[in-house]
């Protein structure tokens, strides 16, 4: 029903514009490291502009992904707390996520891969390449890539003085407080930028089933989170062919974890993550040649308490990157790249042991305009891990465009190694409970072979359409899943007859799907403003019979998302709404006559929700605004357990100043 009701939308678009004059896109892209016009890459990309960032009513970059066609997530509490993301079916850690041409995923799990320690009001765009990108970026880069890139970062030495200053503070139900202010300024050939974004909130008050089962004596709990993230940079143009970028961020966040990674009755969990990141980029561009050294350092402090009367696990990771990239115009159509990219990872951790990786890549790229109309682009990397050995990545793409339609196809090889957590977690508690997660060390690489087949509109009237369909078939698949301690021969500390989640590779799993967007802007009088984006996701994960995951296949089966920002003279509205199609689960722990005692977690089968963000711009400048999360109240699960909280109010004011905006 929703696919036929999203084709007859974008079909009956389609018609009213099929006489519009041709409007090529030329918005410069990096899927690969040879920056190109968005239509000829032969990817399916998603570009998240500023103002969008600014002016939907979501709180976090994680929230605001939710709403892209072809990516999925689990939510596992609001404002930023932690939401898992996936692309076309993946797993978290399966997505790759940069900050301006840097590596930032975690090494100990994919769950902190969304602590980013800058300010919504610092960032330029999002790129969100669907698919897979590991002949640039390395692995992890499976069902996709997410690139984050700054304003400082993009900016060029074309004007003297640009200044940019964004203040947003906003109060709410439950204690809530948010604040998210940015600077960004230019001037002569120095560039600063610097950023501080918080969201404190006492959280809402539930029962806890755990009373009932009497492992804990706190009828009670609450989902209470204390966020906040710093960051600084600093950049300078020499003449104006070279450019320097340093940036150091910091993030803390401090929540209740409850159920965020298992259902044990004994789950009382609190989390506290401290993370400090660095980068540095030098580029060069001279004649026909465009080189990028980027340099990145990420230290990671996790303190985890599982239940107060157990010992906590205390983790510390750290992460060295370097990287080299070199491009080369050889003729107006023809640019090839080479370049390498070295990854130290590192682990000191009282449950999972201490230990260390190291990753070295080398790859080559280039992109052809075989005719006006027909661009190809086409890599390979060979990639070498201290987990899998050295492995050969290709990558392949093909753009076709005639008029206002283009036609695009890709295919690409991709790997993802276990991170320390599926190695390792749980591996020096002695005597593990039953219900929790437990690593095994000889956890092979992850392999998977991806296609996909799409073609997208331009109209000169603002209308764009997209449809791509795809597929990915993967071997060695790696997720937790429910397994008795008696079939687990690699790990002695777990009780005999009872049952954990261990992290095994799955044999075989394949995804096909489909995405549809659709995306138009109306403009009355310079004064009203209709900007409507819709998105439609259809996913179906064939796994082995009889396996039972918990990753893997914990996605929607189909999704609708819905961004409406209306602006009328000095009132914006804006509504983010997603409906969604899930497996249903539910965890009912019985007694010994099989009388359900408590229900620990429910997914629903299906669920729609709203956020709504209603601003009035008193004078130049300064916006009140009203937001809701979860407008209409609905009761729903993504992980099971972790309940998502119902209608939450805030009122806010933001104020900004421009002067010859970034």
């Amino acid at each position: 029903m929703t696919l036929a009701v999203v084709t007859f939308l974008m079909t009956s678009i389609q018609v009213i514009a099929q006489d519009i004059e041709v409007l090529a896109s030329e918005t410069i892209v990096t899927a690969s490291r040879i920056p190109q016009e968005n239509y000829k890459s032969g990817r399916s990309i998603e570009i998240i502009k500023r103002e969008d960032i600014l002016n939907y009513p979501v709180e976090s970059i994680d929230e605001l992904l939710r709403y892209v066609a072809g990516v999925q997530t689990n939510m596992r509490a609001p404002f930023g707390v932690q939401n898992d993301i996936g692309m076309r079916g993946s797993t978290f850690s399966q997505v790759l996520i940069l900050i301006d041409n840097v590596r930032f995923n975690d090494p100990l799990t994919g769950h902190f891969n969304n602590n980013i320690p800058i300010s919504m009001t610092e960032i330029d765009h999002i790129e969100v390449v669907k698919g897979p990108a590991a002949v640039a970026y390395g692995s992890d880069a499976v069902g996709g890539l997410i690139h984050i890139k700054t304003k400082v970062y993009v900016a060029d030495n074309n004007q003297d003085r640009n200044v940019e200053a964004i203040a947003d503070i906003a109060f709410g139900q439950n204690n809530l407080v948010k604040s998210d202010v940015g600077m960004v300024l230019k001037k002569s050939k120095w560039l600063i930028s610097g950023s501080m974004m918080t969201r404190i909130a006492d959280g809402e008050t539930l029962a806890n089933p755990n009373f009932v089962l009497g492992t804990t004596t706190d009828s009670l709990y609450n989902t209470d989170f204390d966020l906040r993230s710093y960051s600084i940079a600093l950049g300078k143009f020499f003449g104006d062919n070279t450019k320097v970028l340093v940036r150091g961020g910091y993030d803390y966040r401090d929540f209740n974890a409850k159920y965020f990674y298992t259902a044990s009755a004994f789950d009382e969990s609190r989390e506290t993550t401290t993370n400090e990141w660095g980068m540095a980029a030098l580029t060069h561009k001279r004649n026909k040649h465009n080189v990028e050294v980027n340099l990145g350092y990420k230290s990671v402090d996790d303190l985890f308490v599982f239940n107060p009367l157990f010992s906590s696990n205390d983790h510390n990771t750290k992460q060295y990157l370097g990287q080299y990239n070199h491009n080369y115009a050889l003729s107006d159509k023809t640019t090839i790249g080479f370049g390498g990219q070295y990854i130290h990872k590192s682990i000191v951790s009282t449950d999972r042991g201490d230990h260390s990786n190291v990753s070295l890549g080398v790859y080559a790229e280039g992109t052809h305009a075989i005719t006006d109309r027909l661009q190809i682009n086409a890599g390979f990397r060979v990639e070498n891990d201290e987990n899998f050995g050295t492995e050969l990545l290709p990558q392949l793409s093909l753009s076709w465009k005639k008029d206002i339609y283009v036609l695009r196809t890709s295919y690409g090889r991709s790997i993802r190694a276990a991170d320390f957590t599926e190695r390792y977690v749980s591996a020096q508690i002695p005597m593990l409970t039953a219900g929790r997660n437990a690593g095994n060390p000889d956890l092979l690489a992850e392999v998977s072979n991806s296609f996909d087949l799409g073609g997208d509109v331009y109209f000169e009237n603002g209308i764009q359409l997209s449809a791509t369909g795809f597929y990915r078939s993967s071997t060695n698949l790696i997720d937790f899943s429910l397994r008795n301690a008696s079939t687990i021969s690699n790990l002695t500390n777990l009780i005999p007859g009872e049952e954990y989640f261990y992290a095994d590779n799955i044999s075989e799993s394949n995804v096909k799907g489909l995405e549809l967007t659709a995306r138009k802007k109306w403009y009355y009088q310079e004064r009203i403003l209709v900007d409507l984006n819709l998105g439609y996701t259809y996913l179906k994960t064939k796994v082995d019979a009889g396996t039972l995951s918990r990753y893997i296949s914990n996605h929607p089966s189909s999704q609708l998302s819905s961004m409406l920002n209306f602006r009328v003279y000095k009132f914006n509205v804006s509504l983010a709404s997603l409906l969604q199609y899930r497996n249903p689960e539910e965890l009912v722990v019985f007694d010994e006559l099989e009388v359900p005692i408590v229900t620990i977690g429910n997914i629903p089968s299906s669920y729609l929700t709203h956020n709504l963000k209603v601003g009035y711009n008193t004078i130049s400048n300064v916006q009140l605004y009203f937001e809701i999360f979860n407008l209409t109240n609905t009761e729903y699960q993504e992980i099971l357990g972790a309940v998502i909280p119902g209608r939450w109010w805030s009122f806010g004011i933001n104020y900004r100043v421009s002067d010859t905006e970034f």
